[in-house]
């Protein structure tokens, strides 16, 4: 079966690794990291991981522009395994991320998928900082990865503004997340998950059940997990042959085939 891991990240983290837990605290712990892509490489190798989705961890570390920069350097040493990502900011700050320029860069460097680190970076993602950009991305249906490790109202209230964002969501903890998602799954319909901390029995086959496969993408969030982890939960759902292939690798390849730059 074709594994397509949909957010892993290269280079090292400045400090040691943050993991938000059931109590919504941050817990430090050191963790095995990918310097480089030939590192991730390695353990995408150990896991028969055809392809994944890759950011730089300089974007939330250091600076945006610079981990943009560098995940290109890395991901361009494995082409069309290694698919970049990259992040924004405020065009009201660093007016390069205006959707008329930050687009024709993004589709001239093979850029389909964006990520935000709001608290990192010192800005808010709304509707008041950001709407022209945001209305952008959202029309030109290009996935957004959100975690709501500083807080899950933010990400409530962005989609509350633009319901027909597509965001991805990732390192929500280990511990159940139910009554935070459910109703994100209810009420937007682009609204999908990161299977990357779903190792709790029975999880992905109930939100199979209950709002289809379709809304699931398989993922590691490496290094925050394993990702041996994440995949042998994923394989061991219970889930029928064709939602498995749909998590593992079709919901993603559908997201990126809506693209429109």
């Amino acid at each position: 079966m074709k594994l397509i891991d949909c957010s892993c990240s290269v280079g090292l983290k400045t400090v040691n690794y943050e993991v938000v837990n059931h109590e919504h605290f941050l817990v430090q712990e050191k963790v095995k990291q990918a310097s480089n892509a030939e590192a991730l490489l390695e353990e995408l190798d150990f896991c028969g991981i055809a392809a994944a989705v890759v950011a730089h961890q300089a974007m939330a570390d250091v600076d945006p522009d610079y981990g943009n920069k560098a995940v290109l350097v890395e991901t361009a040493k494995a082409p069309g395994r290694l698919l970049p990502s990259w992040t924004i900011l405020p065009p009201i700050t660093e007016g390069h991320y205006a959707p008329e320029q930050l687009f024709p860069a993004m589709k001239a460097s093979g850029v389909r998928l964006l990520r935000a680190y709001p608290q990192r970076n010192r800005y808010f993602l709304s509707g008041l900082v950001m709407g022209d950009l945001l209305q952008a991305i959202s029309d030109a249906r290009i996935p957004l990865f959100l975690s709501p490790s500083q807080g899950w109202e933010d990400i409530y209230a962005l989609l509350q503004e633009f319901p027909d964002l597509t965001v991805i969501l990732y390192n929500y903890g280990l511990w159940s997340h139910a009554r935070f998602t459910f109703p994100l799954l209810r009420n937007y319909p682009n609204f999908y998950i990161e299977t990357g901390d779903m190792q709790t029995a029975g999880e992905i086959r109930e939100i199979c059940n209950r709002f289809g496969h379709e809304r699931l993408l398989f993922g590691s969030d490496f290094p925050s997990n394993a990702i041996g982890g994440p995949l042998a939960a994923l394989l061991g759902s219970g889930i029928g042959k064709e939602q498995l292939e749909g998590i593992a690798h079709g919901n993603l390849e559908r997201l990126l085939e809506e693209v429109r730059l």
